[in-house]
């Protein structure tokens, strides 16, 4: 916690002198200090005023394919711009499982997709990361990422899914809903090459069957934030997921269009259900891995 409070202090000390290096990991939870507004919602936010996320869920995969879930260990600490563009992107799967990018720092976060994601790298350009633009789908309540090495891949890779979480007694017993939106990950494909990726998501809930339906389209992938965004519909993915009557969380299975398979697991955002958003990670022999967060929205 110490160490992050001085890098978060010195990210705003270089802002002011323009000097200093570039990061792209840390390995202590976000602290609460008067600097850090606790998030609720981004329409409460100011710019240039970072805001923290804790107990998120997150997903790990490496490249044999071990997959580890948390419902709890995700975190973030996120600054953006009167225009709305991220400028400190600080994102923790686990402990000792962190990526931060900083303009501040030199590194890149740059629009990507149309806008719908933020793809980053470090300096170094030895991480490289792909997190949603919250105003793209007019999201209020959350934010998803994913993040690994740039270039070829050499160890595991990284989602976060975190935000406003709802209340259980917002959850209805009976009836349904659909919830729209994206998703975006972190490909390896079998030569080891790491790619960030966009969709389009669709989850259609079931409250009376306690089931979620889960579905993307129009994949889609990029090696760098300056590259072309290619189309992958390989990477188009289907899952089940099923919650517990009150509890506001929901895990599952999910495979991809290209023979990948893994877990999936997420909450509910906002005061009324508005929401809802999650990470997954999935792996296949010959195939690949694949790591990422989605949301959606009624």
């Amino acid at each position: 916690m110490r160490n992050l409070l001085i890098l978060i202090i010195s990210i705003f000390l270089i802002s002011c002198d323009g000097s200093g290096g570039s990061s792209s990991s840390s390995t202590s939870s976000t602290p609460s200090t008067s600097t850090v507004a606790s998030f609720t919602s981004w329409t409460a936010t100011t710019p240039n005023v970072p805001v923290a996320m804790s107990g998120g869920f997150s997903s790990s995969v490496d490249l044999v394919g071990n997959i580890t879930q948390s419902l709890s260990s995700g975190s973030g600490t996120f600054t953006r711009d009167a225009s709305n563009n991220f400028t400190l992107i600080s994102a923790t799967a686990s402990t000792d499982n962190s990526a931060l990018f900083s303009t501040a720092l030199g590194d890149t976060l740059q629009s990507t997709f149309d806008g719908a994601i933020t793809t980053t790298s470090n300096k170094a350009q030895t991480t490289i990361g792909a997190f949603l633009n919250p105003t793209y789908y007019a999201f209020n309540y959350q934010t998803y990422g994913a993040w690994g090495p740039y270039g070829k891949a050499t160890g595991s890779s990284f989602a976060l899914s975190d935000g406003s979480a709802s209340p259980v007694s917002a959850i209805p017993i009976v009836g349904g809903i659909a919830f729209v939106g994206g998703s975006t990950g972190y490909f390896v494909d079998a030569s080891k090459n790491s790619y960030v990726t966009n969709a389009t998501m669709t989850v259609i809930l079931s409250y009376d069957l306690q089931t979620l339906t889960f579905a993307t389209s129009n994949s889609g992938i990029l090696g760098a934030p300056s590259g072309n965004a290619l189309s992958f519909a390989n990477l188009d993915l289907t899952g089940t997921l099923t919650y517990v009557t009150g509890t506001n969380y929901f895990t599952g299975t999910v495979t991809s269009s290209n023979g990948m398979s893994g877990k999936i697991n997420g909450e509910f955002y906002g005061p009324g259900i508005n929401e809802l958003g999650g990470t997954f990670a999935l792996y296949g022999a010959g195939v690949g891995t694949m790591v990422g967060g989605f949301g959606g929205k009624r």
